[in-house]
């Protein structure tokens, strides 16, 4: 018993050191040199609390809902048909301008470092960039959903469905019809986001599928 203790008095010494490294001590280096230098000093300990902070918070904008990851590798999801189908099932791009800032796959969480699987693709941009319909369908969501904040769902037939979250606007409502290249919605980062982007799933029959197999290259 008295082990027990002694070990788990160890560890929270250890997380107490840690957290003290990682933030009390850049904070109070950046009060300190405020209080010596200035301004600038003050921004030469915000410099050291970015160099200190870990990968995933200087990551571009992301976000979404996080799965587990898995004890064993993740593959890509998808399932046969679409492994069949998937090169003759191409989309148009789903944001006008921006850039890629997370892929599909395995990745650490966002907000909590932890190992998590992505099922989509974030696409970065400015704030209310618009976001577009990648093939014609019928929508079947607009309205808030846990994790995506502002949220839409489109329904293409034959079991594939396309999801855009985050948006700060959407700009359309369920039974509504759509055409590839129309603007559904406006860019934005409610729910689970670290900044302005869009978070694009492509599923087919439920299942989800890594989307840069079917996304045309913007051109």
């Amino acid at each position: 018993m008295d082990a027990l203790l002694t070990a788990r008095s160890h560890a929270a010494n250890s997380s107490a050191t840690s957290l003290f490294a990682r933030h009390v001590a850049p904070a109070a280096l950046g009060i300190c040199a405020a209080l010596l230098l200035g301004g600038s000093g003050f921004g030469l300990g915000c410099l050291y609390v970015r160099m200190s902070a870990p990968a995933a918070a200087l990551a571009g904008p992301v976000g979404g809902p996080e799965e587990a990851a898995p004890s064993a590798s993740v593959s890509r999801a998808r399932s046969p048909a679409a492994a069949s189908r998937g090169t003759e099932r191409a989309i148009s791009h789903p944001v006008a301008g921006g850039w890629v800032s997370s892929r599909y796959g395995p990745r650490p969480d966002p907000f909590t470092g932890l190992p998590a699987v992505h099922r989509g693709i974030d696409f970065a941009g400015p704030d209310n960039s618009a976001i577009l319909a990648v093939a014609p369908g019928i929508v079947t969501w607009s309205g808030r959903q846990r994790g995506y904040g502002n949220f839409i769902e489109i329904d293409h037939g034959g079991g594939w469905v396309t999801r855009y979250g985050h948006n700060a606007f959407n700009l359309v409502t369920p039974g509504d019809y759509v055409k590839p290249g129309q603007t559904i919605a406006l860019m934005g980062a409610t729910g689970r986001a670290t900044g302005t982007h869009l978070h694009f799933e492509v599923l087919y029959r439920g299942s989800h599928q890594d989307p840069d197999r079917f996304v045309r290259r913007a051109t």
